[in-house]
């Protein structure tokens, strides 16, 4: 309750908001106290979630008010039977939130037990302070362990009361959950966060009090982001009989600022909080500035005629210590969102002490306006919810309407105080000179005056940069996160709903993937979608939330906490080879095209052939070109995965994709590698059609064993302690095969005429090998870890000399012992970079071989054969994203965003303590169920930690619900019991 609120007692007794940035009038100018409003959100009555419901609301002039849910003053009925009497007294409506009693406890961690035991003023705040950041675009995890700081205006102790004096079920942890401390210090707590945390206690200045002290945070350096707001919450009837009594509230519980009908405010409940940020940073980090607070200031009414009476002078003051601080003179703000509790003098004070300041010098009048005739007085939450009422009209460019209003208060010369107040909504155009500006005022009843000045942001949203130009279709990943694989289905439905609606039509997909990947907090349950429009993603959204997988999604749990996750890339060798292989990355990626470019010069002037022609027309048949095509491809892949966010951890190179292993890995520059690979291809020609290779499932050790080295067949492919890969001779290899046939082993032939790692057949090529390469390789070591699996060590660490790929063309190829190491050293996401998985089983069964259950790792494909080229790309990524690998998406997706993406998706449930002390009041002196209603519900008990009511009444011929004489058992007791949605309550038929 302010001053303005109690003087009459004297004398007789969310945001969305990324708003549209139209040019300005002037160039922005910074002020040294300039603070960027980052985000907002709010949750008041009459169904208003949002700030963008809230301006709906404003605009449309709707009163939220309601009746008092009755539940409310149940425990109250119990304690003393002299209270139904008190309560029949005490005003019956005001302006309630639908689901007080509603809460995600899950989602923050909190047991039910715990929840029930916390003030709704701590629940409301938790909820919309996550609503606040995630509006902001700021990932509330990322803050953890920083100064961000938190303020917050709380003066209700209903809940308190209520739990406290209940003697006999007292609690330990009530204490907490209960304080007013309790609201900023529950925030930090559960983000981690290490500035500032206070709870404002100024009455119904506490909340732009708050907003000031997280301004003040900020320019003094203490903090680098300030979460500042206040809550208000309506337990109990003991503040609204107080208030009843002083005769500051409303009869109707109404608001009716500046009306002559005013005779007190109609108290309401909710919660609004902003996010406050360095101007510069807020810049610098391509936030969405929705307003600039250029000012504020908070002051004391001293000693007046009474503690609580108001002192327009005081009012004056502080409005032009704001206005100092700003740097702005007051001609230049043309709107006010005054306190304006609907109190007789209360009003006629403010609008004298707003003449004072704003009236005078002026073209025409300042619009003043009043937000409690559509939400109530939120007290303690006040002076925040008018902040971002005063911030929506600054963006949405129009004075909004007063609601409530019939005729303006006749006590006030209106003509004479440079004041309006506007009955319909206008345009506010764009001011000359300067931007638009707007203050806000609130006012405490102890004394206390605070004032806020905002103005118009200049700073628009980072332009959008495409990473790849236009070709007609824009693919893009969506990932999607929640603590509860369960949530997924909610969060996906709504953002399929709001990109089917008009509200997304504009907004960019890179802009939407941006905000889901890097402006929401990621949880360990995940799931990724490839989506190419508006229409396919809402489609693609709505069948995985009705519980159907679409194609290119991935849904997974993150690996463990201590399980690393970073990411091996694995190149394959010969094997993975189709026709189109390429193409559409060829003729479609930019950063693909551009990586094998230069590649494509080396292998024209080594060997007369050009890959680049080769992939746009699948011209790669024989082997020796297979390898240098291949080379090229894994290049390009390397190129296109890192423009996507991801960079190795390790490499492995499988036989010839070891070249590009060792290029990735830093440890030869990519026409080196070209070199190694094209010149090695001409000295394959020479022994191309001699041989063959097959995949046996036996192990490399046993097979190695039977057939010894150097002859016509050996043991060439460590695949993976199951299986092997034979090469050599063709006539050998194929009878060696046959015998395995015979004793029931799986033998299956490789398309290949080269006897690859056959020393027998490639030990010949050796010297020529190395005379091609030593003058013209200059191999360093490699800045990425790079298992061998050319050399017996797979930590070999030594340089990759024309010696090693002698080794790497005739040496078996040890991939089980790449991998074991990889494995042993916490290794479990594997990316296979290929064009087609041709290792990844043989890996999957080295990490069941080694004790590692199928939940624990992961192996999974670059692309795929046959398969559309880039969404395989972006479908590995989010198949790595959903296992928890560390993905930079800005660079796919840019710095663009949009505040206007849906944001945590609540479960609630109805979380309420029951209070049970006391002696029961007689059913006769005291009915529990409305009967001039006509209803049946009655006394409303929750089920904690459910979502049940159980509604308990008596019946008789007094409580009856129906008109004429009907017998009825005298005593019984009837009960309603239902699984309630919260949305409304109905009987079954």
């Amino acid at each position: 309750m302010s001053r303005s609120e109690t003087g009459d007692f004297l004398s007789n007794h969310t945001i969305s908001t990324q708003m549209e940035k139209k040019p300005m009038a002037t160039q922005p100018q910074t002020g040294s106290n300039d603070v960027a409003v980052v985000g907002m959100a709010c949750r008041v009555a009459g169904g208003n979630h949002t700030p963008e419901q809230l301006w709906e609301s404003i605009l449309a002039k709707r009163d939220g008010s309601s009746e008092i849910p009755s539940w409310r003053w149940e425990p109250y009925l119990h304690r003393d039977s002299r209270n139904a009497k008190e309560l029949k007294k005490m005003t019956s409506r005001g302006y309630f939130l639908d689901t007080l009693e509603n809460f995600d406890s899950t989602f923050f961690g909190i047991s039910l037990r715990e929840a029930e035991q916390m003030d709704p003023q701590q629940r409301l705040s938790l909820e919309v302070a996550w609503e606040a950041l995630e509006n902001a675009g700021i990932d509330p995890k990322s803050l953890s362990g920083s100064d961000t700081a938190v303020f917050m205006g709380v003066n209700s102790d209903d809940y308190s009361r209520l739990l406290l004096e209940d003697l006999p079920n007292v609690d330990a942890w009530m204490g907490i959950g209960t304080a007013y401390c309790g609201v900023p210090n529950r925030i930090s707590y559960l983000l981690n966060l290490m500035g500032p945390s206070t709870a404002v206690d100024a009455a119904c200045a506490s909340s732009l009090v708050a907003i000031h002290h997280g301004h003040q945070a900020i320019l003094t350096g203490e903090s680098k982001i300030a979460i500042a707001g206040g809550v208000n919450a309506i337990c109990g009837p003991g503040l609204t009989t107080v208030l009843d009594r002083a005769g500051v509230i409303s009869p109707d519980g109404s608001c009716r600022s500046f009306d002559d009908r005013a005779r007190g405010y109609g108290r309401g409940e909710g919660a609004a909080i902003v996010v406050l940020k360095k101007l510069g940073d807020a810049i610098r980090d391509g936030d969405n500035i929705i307003a600039v607070l250029k000012g504020s200031a908070v002051a004391q009414d001293g000693k007046t005629n009474g503690i609580m009476a108001p002192n327009p002078k005081a009012q004056e003051l502080v409005a032009r210590q704001a206005l100092l601080q700003a740097k702005v003179e007051p001609a230049t703000i043309e709107y006010i969102e005054a306190h304006a509790t609907s109190t007789q003098l209360g009003d006629q004070t403010e609008v004298s002490a707003i003449s004072a300041v704003y009236g005078a010098n002026r073209a025409k009048p300042v619009t003043i306006g009043s937000i409690k005739p559509n939400i109530g007085h939120l007290e303690a939450g006040a002076g925040a919810v008018g902040f971002i009422k005063a911030v929506m009209a600054i963006n949405k460019a129009q004075y909004p309407p007063q609601a409530n209003l019939k005729k303006l208060n006749s006590k006030i010369d209106w003509a004479k105080s440079g004041t309006q107040v506007l009955q319909e909504a206008a345009k506010w155009l764009e001011p000359s000179g300067h931007p638009r500006r707007a203050a806000v005022c609130s006012y405490g009843y102890g004394g206390t005056v605070s004032h806020a000045v905002i103005e118009q942001s200049g700073f628009g949203m980072v332009s959008e940069k495409h990473v790849e130009p236009s070709t007609g279709i824009d693919l893009v990943l969506f990932v999607l996160s929640a603590p509860q694989m369960r949530r997924l289905a909610g969060q996906a439905g709504a953002l399929a709903a709001w990109l089917a609606s008009p509200a997304a039509k504009n907004e960019n997909l890179r802009s939407i993937a941006n905000t889901l990947a890097l402006r929401r907090a990621q949880h360990d349950c995940r799931a990724a979608f490839v989506v190419q429009s508006h229409q396919q993603a809402a489609q693609v959204l709505s069948a995985f939330a009705a519980g159907t997988k679409p194609e290119w999604s991935s849904q997974e749990v993150t690996l463990g906490s201590s399980v690393k996750k970073e990411v091996v890339w694995v190149f394959s060798g010969h094997g993975a080879q189709w026709n189109d292989m390429g193409k559409e990355l060829i003729n479609r990626s930019t950063t693909f095209y551009q990586a094998v470019q230069p590649l494509d010069r080396i292998t024209k002037a080594e060997i007369g052939f050009s890959a680049i022609e080769a992939l746009k027309h699948g011209d790669f048949d024989e082997s020796d070109r297979v390898q240098v095509v291949t080379y090229v491809v894994q290049i390009g892949l390397a190129a296109v995965l890192r423009s996507k966010g991801l960079r190795p951890s390790a490499v492995i190179g499988h036989s010839v994709g070891e070249i590009a292993a060792t290029v990735v890995a830093g440890s030869l520059t990519a026409e080196e590698g070209a070199l190694i690979v094209t010149r090695r291809a001409k000295l394959y020609a020479q022994v191309k059609g001699q041989g063959a290779m097959f995949l046996v499932n036996l192990p490399f050790e046993r097979v190695k064993s039977e057939l010894g080295q150097g002859g016509d067949v050996v043991a060439a492919i460590d695949s993976s302690p199951l299986s092997c890969v034979i090469s050599g001779k063709l006539d050998a290899v194929v009878a060696y095969a046959e015998r395995l046939k015979s004793r029931g082993v799986k033998a299956m032939g490789m398309a290949s005429d080269i006897a690859f790692h056959s020393s027998g057949m490639l030990s010949p090529l050796s010297s020529s090998l190395k005379e091609a390469l030593v003058d013209d390789i200059q191999p360093r070591p490699a800045t990425v870890p790079l298992y061998s699996t050319s050399d017996i060590n797979p930590r070999f660490v030594g340089l990759r000399d024309a010696d090693y790929w002698v080794r790497n063309m005739v040496n078996p190829v040890l991939l089980t012992s790449a991998v074991s190491a990889a494995i042993a050293d916490g290794f479990r996401l594997i990316l296979e970079v290929s064009t087609h998985p041709i290792v990844s089983h043989s890996i999957n069964e080295t990490m069941i071989y080694r004790g590692l259950d199928d939940e624990a790792f992961s192996v999974l494909p670059t692309l795929r054969r046959n398969k559309p080229a880039e969404t395989c790309v972006l479908q590995a990524v989010g198949s790595l994203f959903v296992k928890g690998a560390n993905i930079d998406f800005h660079m796919q997706l840019g710095h663009r965003w949009s505040p206007l993406v849906p944001g945590t998706q609540w479960a609630h449930k109805a979380i309420w303590r029951t209070v049970e002390s006391g002696v029961p009041v007689a059913a006769e002196a005291n009915p529990t169920h409305d009967v001039k209603k006509h209803t049946l519900l009655g006394l409303r008990n929750p089920i904690g930690g459910t979502s049940m009511l159980l509604y308990t009444t008596k019946l008789d011929s007094n409580t009856k619900p129906y008109p004429g004489s009907y017998k009825a058992d005298r005593g019984s007791r009837w009960y309603l019991f239902r699984i309630m949605n919260f949305d409304g309550f109905s009987i079954p038929k």
